[in-house]
């Protein structure tokens, strides 16, 4: 059985330097500017060949624009078109019976078209918006309550063709035909700001329920199945965690590697302190094999596949600093990338190719949040976009904005969620490499 402090004394080794690089923004129309940056760290390096990039606001106010969590590309395949969400609010949770729209937008203009609406939705994950990978260019995936039961819809933006599948999704393959789906029900209860109004836990008082857990859903024939339970996590993990016993565990955050083969998730509960203790766990995709790979005690948090294999993950070092590893899957070969450069409890997330990684920081300070590039070939990054928020909710509570990059298909863009400084509103952000 991993331990904690078995498990962190591993990362001996490091990937990456100090260097830190501003790229020069080319001058257009809707480009911002980013506000005071961090102070820069001493460079190791000759910089010029981190690539150039531009900033800027894609979608406009007065309403609210988000795509909601991170690494899941926006763009449908072919790249000429995003999805996203409109919500009049972003100030608190959503009421039962409140709807967001649910759109189309032009990558280019940034103007929103509405295809739908949506009753299951937060302001953190969105309505867990996906593209379906076997129709790639066309349909898109959604949660929403449908005939007063938590469910998923397909929808084909271009015919107006509606599908509805039997549960809400947590995650959909970018390869082959399944998605994965969680009891957001349960995460209401345990976790109100990635839950959603009205949904309802069939096992309130079970504490590790058998029936409960990760489900797949065959998006050729919407059959859905249990695959990886919650008891079956409770019972790998309490002889070697034995504060486990009594808590109440729930699953969140499933992602499929880029193959379709093989998905993590993590298990959390809540300690005496009410604070979230997690456990990440992989399983393949029909639920065999299943691993914890980062144990309890770790407060391990964000997370994201660089490949079929190696997995970036932030946790706590022996310090109680949080920072960047990279493993390997079922492997104790914790690397920590970017030393004293990647840092805090980002959301992160590869390009398609694994060369850059993608992460977002939320300072305190300056009352900002922040977005980094990692080249991981280079071993050296840069700043994206440092911009201030107006009122501290937007940093640190249920209405947080956090940025929540996503890249897309091609790897030459990124995607994020901002409060807009000029109109402090909500809403979707890219950044364009120019030279990649």
């Amino acid at each position: 059985m991993i331990d904690r402090r078995n498990f962190i004394t591993t990362t001996v080794l490091g990937v990456g330097g100090l260097a830190i690089s501003c790229a020069t923004k080319q001058s257009q129309p809707d480009a911002i500017e980013t506000a005071e940056k961090p102070r820069k760290k001493k460079n190791r390096y000759d910089d010029t060949d981190l690539p150039k990039f531009l900033l800027k606001r894609l979608t406009e106010g007065p309403n609210h624009h988000f795509f909601g969590y991170y690494g899941v590309s926006p763009w449908n395949r072919e790249e000429s078109v995003m999805v996203g969400m409109e919500s009049t609010f972003q100030d608190r949770l959503p009421n039962p019976g409140e709807r967001a729209a649910v759109g189309l937008i032009d990558p280019v203009t940034g103007k929103f078209e509405e295809v739908s609406q949506t009753l299951a939705w937060n302001l953190q994950q969105g309505a867990m918006l996906h593209w379906n990978p076997l129709s790639p260019n066309d349909e898109i995936i959604y949660n929403d309550r449908v005939d007063d039961v938590m469910a998923s819809v397909k929808l084909n933006v271009r015919t107006g063709q509606k599908d509805v599948l039997p549960r809400p999704i947590s995650g959909v393959s970018k390869k082959g035909k399944y998605a994965l789906s969680l009891t957001y029900g349960r995460l209401s209860r345990m976790r109100k700001v990635v839950g959603y109004a009205d949904a309802v836990d069939p096992f309130e008082n079970d504490p590790h329920p058998k029936e409960d857990g990760v489900f797949s859903i065959d998006l050729e024939t919407n059959e859905t199945k249990l695959i990886t339970s919650i008891d079956a996590v409770y019972e790998m993990a309490i002889s070697g965690y034995p504060a486990l016993e009594g808590r109440h565990i729930w699953f969140n955050h499933t992602d499929i590697n880029p193959s379709g083969t093989r998905f993590l998730f993590l298990a959390r509960s809540r300690n005496e302190a009410n604070k979230i203790d997690s456990a990440m766990f992989t399983v393949n995709i029909d639920g065999s094999d299943l691993k914890m790979v980062v144990p309890f005690g770790t407060e391990v948090s964000h997370f994201g596949w660089r490949n079929d294999q190696e997995i970036v993950a932030t946790l706590k070092d022996e310090e109680g600093s949080y920072q960047h590893y990279l493993f390997t899957d079922g492997q104790s070969d914790l690397k920590v990338i970017g030393k004293d450069f990647i840092i805090d409890n980002g959301h992160c997330t590869f390009s398609a190719n694994g060369r850059y990684l993608t992460t977002d920081r939320t300072q305190d300070e300056s009352k900002s949040t922040s977005l980094w590039l990692y080249d991981m070939e280079l071993n050296k990054g840069m700043l994206l976009a440092n911009l201030p928020v107006s009122e501290y909710k937007y940093l640190h509570s249920n209405t947080r904005c956090d940025f929540h990059p996503r890249w897309n298909p091609a790897g030459n863009k990124i995607c994020f969620d901002a409060i807009d400084p000029a109109t402090h509103t909500r809403q979707m952000h890219l950044v364009e490499f120019v030279d990649t």
